[in-house]
């Protein structure tokens, strides 16, 4: 796992990781050539010297990291943050609908779209999960990962 170290301090006896992602490769790639060649246009004025190491900090690493996510055999687990982070965590059985958002130029330029999670119970927006590849085939992982612990119980 990918992510293992994140989901090792969160995870429940006899809880397992069936699915982690994160932001798209393409999405990523793309981004990080933008802020490689946005900082070399810069260097002339000096700012693209401090520019350019935090740019491919951001994209290559920090990004990714920041946001990972994970379905588990039990529920959903969205973390955020590097030196500060937030980890939130969606039971099965709270979620009501999954939906898939893909504007246009995020479907066209980084092949990505947004999963889009409502839950019973939860005031204000819906969960989102942004920049993600192939959203709607990781719509059916947790679309099947929710039916099989909906007829298995809780999961365990």
């Amino acid at each position: 796992m990918k992510y293992e170290k994140i989901w090792q301090k969160v995870l429940s006896d006899g809880e397992k990781v069936e699915y982690e992602f994160s932001y798209g490769d393409r999405y990523l790639k793309i981004g990080l050539i933008a802020g490689i060649v946005l900082s070399v246009i810069l260097m002339f004025g000096f700012i693209g010297f401090i520019l350019l190491p935090i740019e491919i900090f951001l994209w290559a690493f920090y990004f990714r990291v920041a946001n990972s996510y994970a379905f588990t055999n039990k529920r959903v687990l969205i973390h955020k943050g590097w030196l500060s982070t937030h980890t939130t965590s969606i039971d099965f059985h709270k979620i009501t609908d999954v939906s898939v958002v893909e504007p246009f130029l995020d479907r066209i330029i980084y092949h990505t779209g947004s999963i889009l999670i409502d839950t019973a119970g939860m005031s204000g927006d819906d969960i989102i999960l942004k920049h993600i590849e192939h959203p709607y085939e990781v719509q059916k992982k947790l679309n099947l990962l929710k039916d099989k612990v909906s007829h298995h119980g809780n999961g365990i």
